[in-house]
């Protein structure tokens, strides 16, 4: 049992270590490029795969992803894990041909922590499509190794009555 639980571990670390190796390090050098990182992996035109091992480098082991959703009068919060989200959207994003523009981006950092503010927008099928979606995705960053990694992201669409506020839009 003892053999087994030390493979699995050595297993993961070098899983770890793999995916740090291969992330350019210009790519995760600030939260800047990170986040210009994250929208250019996903977006693409119809066919093209994404690389979401190269998105899922881009967050710490365990980190979480969610999104704030809006029905009715009501919100409601949906939890995911980097690998779900990968699996579950990078098949769609190439299915569909799909494109998330940064508008502005706001960032906080205090030593090796940071906060981001990142409002998008959305395009299906080509990059000069109508805009479906605006957004705001919120990053929570530390820096370790030597390159920022992704704690936790969480998402929500801008709506009618939650628009995004004109400081988010700068």
């Amino acid at each position: 049992m003892k053999k087994l639980l030390l493979i699995c571990f050595t297993f993961a670390l070098s899983h770890t270590l793999f995916a740090q190796a291969t992330m350019p390090p210009q790519e995760v050098a600030t939260v800047e490029a990170l986040a210009k990182t994250a929208l250019s992996i996903i977006s693409g035109p119809k066919g093209q795969p994404r690389d979401m091992e190269k998105f899922k480098a881009l967050f710490l082991p365990n980190a979480q992803m969610g999104g704030v959703f809006f029905k009715n009068d009501s919100s409601f919060v949906r939890l995911t894990t980097v690998e779900q989200f990968a699996d579950r959207n990078g098949p769609a994003y190439a299915e569909m041909g799909f494109y998330e523009n940064q508008l502005a981006l706001r960032v906080e950092q205090f030593g090796n922590i940071a906060t981001a503010f990142q409002t998008y927008e959305t395009r299906l099928g080509s990059s000069a499509g109508k805009v479906q979606d605006r957004g705001v995705n919120i990053y929570q960053l530390v820096f370790d190794k030597g390159r920022w990694w992704v704690a936790s992201l969480v998402f929500t669409p801008e709506t009618p009555k939650n628009p995004i506020p004109k400081k988010y839009l700068k």
